[in-house]
């Protein structure tokens, strides 16, 4: 068993190392408008890693998890269970962790509220980021960036882009929204090195890989996070995602031995 696990370690990290020296790279993203079409559409692709849009892309993984061909029944439905209730419990087991324990115990102010604190425009009583995090809880900080950043043209902010701002004012580090899209894509990857195969792979393991990247570029185009934010957020994902394919494939082992679930001999 041990070395089974070593052994898919070993090939879910070859196989998310691209996606995470992409995201270790987004340092060298050049600055955007934040005005324009691009920027407007850099939030939208921000606003799939929320828990509004993910569940989408967690139903078209499991659906190509579970049309496979060649299945007994009884793995198909066991598969599709554990799978739905592994990520209803850690992914919003992570971010609720991220978002009320670890920021702020970390307490790093995000990039843009920084800026915004040291131009000015937050007004003369805060002017910095601490200032800014010392004002009360979010929904406070959120009505205060309301506010202030009414003068929007100035600043050079879309609506779509202040509106983005005003409701992001929670710490920065980890990114919250790489850490959810990293956790998805490192346990699809681990699934999809356990159970899948052929196109079915490819399609669940590199479709979310490429998203959990755009995720990431777009927190960083977006003003809202750093380089070290995404990364770290990455990190976080990749540990979270990896642990829930080990809790997965423990109990599906237990579960189908005493239950002798039949397969079709279609298991790695």
């Amino acid at each position: 068993m041990k070395g089974d696990a070593a052994g898919l370690t070993r090939r879910t990290l070859v196989v998310l190392s691209p996606t995470f020296g992409l995201i270790a790279l987004s340092g060298l993203l050049p600055r955007i408008d934040l005005d324009g079409k691009f920027a407007d559409a850099m939030v939208r692709v921000s606003e799939t890693a929320s828990w509004k849009q993910m569940p989408f892309l967690c139903l078209a993984a499991v659906i190509l998890l579970a049309t496979r061909p060649g299945l007994a029944t009884k793995r198909r439905l066991l598969e599709t269970a554990m799978t739905i209730s592994a990520m209803a419990i850690v992914l919003p087991g992570n971010g609720l962790l991220n978002e009320h324990v670890v920021k702020p115990a970390v307490g790093i102010p995000r990039p843009n509220i920084v800026t915004l604190a040291e131009d000015g425009v937050l007004g003369p009583e805060i002017d910095d980021g601490d200032a800014f995090y010392a004002v009360g809880d979010k929904e406070e900080r959120r009505a205060l960036l309301h506010e202030r950043l009414i003068p929007s043209q100035r600043l050079g902010l879309s609506q779509l882009v202040r509106a983005h701002w005003v409701d992001e004012t929670g710490y920065a580090l980890p990114s919250g929204h790489v850490a959810s899209a990293m956790t998805l894509a490192a346990l699809w990857a681990g699934l999809g090195v356990l159970w899948l195969s052929g196109r079915r792979r490819a399609a669940v393991i590199i479709g979310l890989a490429m998203w959990a990247v755009a995720v990431a570029y777009s927190r960083v185009l977006l003003g809202v996070h750093t380089v070290a934010d995404v990364t770290v957020g990455a990190l976080v994902g990749i540990g979270w995602g990896l642990a829930t394919v080990y809790v997965i494939r423990e109990v599906y082992d237990r579960f189908s031995t005493s239950r002798a679930i039949e397969d079709a001999g279609d298991r790695p």
